[in-house]
Order: C-alpha cells, then sequence, then structure tokens
C-alpha cells in the first residue's frame, strides 16, 4: 500500500538516501530541506519538495499535514555558538509542527548514547528530543539509534593528502561500531513502510566493531597507500584542528567530551551488538565505494 512520507533533513546522505529508497518503492514524498541542488534533484527524482528551515515552526506543519507517516531529524549544525541550545530550538519546533499537523506515526534519527542523561557531547540533544516526542499525545514514534558514522572518516581525506597520516583523538586500539549512512537509510524505509513497535529503540551497529588502526590499515589498502600510519592527537591539538576546520568553539568542546568519554568506554562504545541491530556493510565495501571516489575527486580537485 502507497504511503505519502515526509522526509526531514532531506538532502543529508541519510535522508537522500531514504528519499530515494520511498520513491522506488511507489510512496509518494515530501522531501524538506534548505533550498540547494540536491533538494532540486530529488524533484526531478519524483519528489514533492518543500524548501525551508526547520525553525519555521508553520511551513513543517504545512508540509506534515495530510502525511502518513514522517523520517523526523535535527540536522548537524557545527557552526552554532551554543550547540545543545540550536538543537533544542528545532527539536522544539518539531514538536509543535508534529503536533498541530496530527502527526500519527513518525521514525526519529537519534544516536547511540542517546540513552545517556551526560558525557555524549551532541547527542546529549538527541536525548532530549527522544523525550519530547515521547511526549505527545497520539504519536506513535520509533527512534533510530545509529552508530559512529562510517562517513565521518572521510575528514581523513585532508589529512592523508598533505601529512600522509590518519588521524584523530580516538585511542587507536578502541573497538567500536560503525555503520554506513546507506544501512541507517535501509532501516528507516523499513520501519517507516513495515511499522514498528511504538516507542520502540533500534539501534544500527554495522557488521562488526572496528579500531581506527585497523581503519588505517582498510583506506591504506583500498588507496593504494600502503602502510598509512594512524595518529592519535592530543586532545588540544585535536580541538585546534575542528576550530581550523570551521568549527565552533561550543561544538569543538562537544566533540572533545564526547571523544574523552567513548576513549575511557564510559558511553557509545559497549552497546550489545544483536542480528536486528547489525547492518550488512564492512568498513571494506564503504572504503571501495565511498571512500576512494571521495578521495579521487579532492585529488583530483
Amino acid at each position: 500500500m502507497s504511503k505519502h512520507i515526509v522526509i526531514t533533513g532531506a538532502t543529508g546522505n541519510i535522508g537522500t538516501a531514504l528519499t530515494h529508497t520511498l520513491l522506488q518503492q511507489g510512496h509518494r514524498v515530501t522531501a524538506v530541506a534548505r533550498p540547494s541542488h540536491r533538494l532540486d534533484a530529488l524533484r526531478d527524482a519524483g519528489a514533492t519538495i518543500k524548501a525551508g528551515d526547520l525553525k519555521d515552526t508553520a511551513s513543517l506543519t504545512e508540509a506534515l499535514q495530510g502525511a502518513d507517516a514522517a523520517f523526523l531529524m535535527i540536522p548537524p549544525n557545527v557552526t552554532a555558538p551554543n550547540v545543545l541550545e540550536h538543537m533544542g530550538q528545532v527539536g522544539e519546533s518539531i514538536a509543535q509542527a508534529v503536533r498541530a499537523a496530527g502527526l500519527k506515526q513518525a521514525v526519529h534519527l537519534s544516536s547511540i548514547g542517546a540513552d545517556q542523561p551526560a558525557g555524549t557531547g551532541p547527542v546529549l540533544g538527541l536525548y532530549h528530543q527522544e523525550a519530547r516526542l515521547n511526549a505527545i499525545d497520539g504519536l506513535q514514534v520509533a527512534h533510530l539509534r545509529p552508530a559512529y558514522f562510517m562517513e565521518n572518516l572521510l575528514s581523513n581525506i585532508g589529512l592523508i593528502q598533505h601529512m600522509s597520516i590518519i588521524g584523530s583523538a580516538m585511542r587507536p586500539n578502541l573497538s567500536f561500531p560503525m555503520v554506513a549512512t546507506k544501512d541507517i537509510a535501509a532501516k528507516a524505509a523499513e520501519l517507516l513502510t513495515q511499522g514498528f513497535e511504538p516507542g520502540s529503540v533500534h539501534y544500527v551497529l554495522g557488521p562488526q566493531n572496528y579500531t581506527m588502526q585497523e581503519v588505517a590499515q582498510v583506506v591504506s589498502q583500498v588507496i593504494g597507500r600502503p602502510d598509512l600510519p594512524y595518529v592519535q592527537f592530543p586532545y588540544d591539538q585535536a580541538k585546534q584542528g575542528m576550530l581550523q576546520a570551521g568549527l565552533s568553539e561550543n561544538m569543538a568542546n562537544l566533540y572533545d567530551e564526547m571523544t574523552r568519554n567513548m576513549n575511557e568506554e564510559k558511553v557509545m562504545v559497549k552497546e550489545e551488538r544483536t542480528a536486528a541491530a547489525t547492518s550488512p556493510t564492512t568498513l571494506q565495501e564503504f572504503a571501495e565505494t565511498v571512500f576512494v571516489p571521495a578521495f579521487q575527486g579532492a585529488s583530483a580537485a
């Protein structure tokens, strides 16, 4: 049975893959995002588009009206001077629009660690958003809690080009779950079309845990640069790198908090792996199909 499904954050990696999947399955999709050529491309693919900001509650309410279900997310804003405050404002706007539109069913993009009330950096904003959505009368909601995105590893391309290293503040031997965003989109599509237990939580943890040392080995091999070392940066150096990359001081501090607590294995690394939470895309496959083209594109540029 065809459904009308609204996708917020439709131009991100997850939203784009989800929109295409639902269109291919014959569903009506309204794609909500800021104006961009990526949003225009979704219109060309068959989606109805709604250009706007999620803080515009009236516009979002209009988009959600009459929909059978929605994919709800707070798009990241790494330059916000106060990231958690920004997430709260967007989250409140989404909740108000859901209420005003009378939306009955939603899948919410949350994160591993969103069950923790502290110590998770920016993920704390999703802890509060889960509570906001759970409190809406008449809304059946499922929370997706994916692990660390494999796509985050693309930030190493500049380091490889300029310094011949892969690096971050993560411990080299810290084993933690990583997931490809296309697998998160596939899980969202499954929940939106096949239904779910109201209030349920769904982890998406990739096929296994990996260490950053293993990341360096796999990436070295697929890009043909053997023996790229993994370098663990001191926290202050990693933070400096984030600021140079354009992140706000507040966001850099939140990432610093999250990384320290992951390194100490206090958050986001020990989630119990079940068959349902295990998704198929391996680090090797991600490196070959996503990392290599991105690296080659950056090298050509």
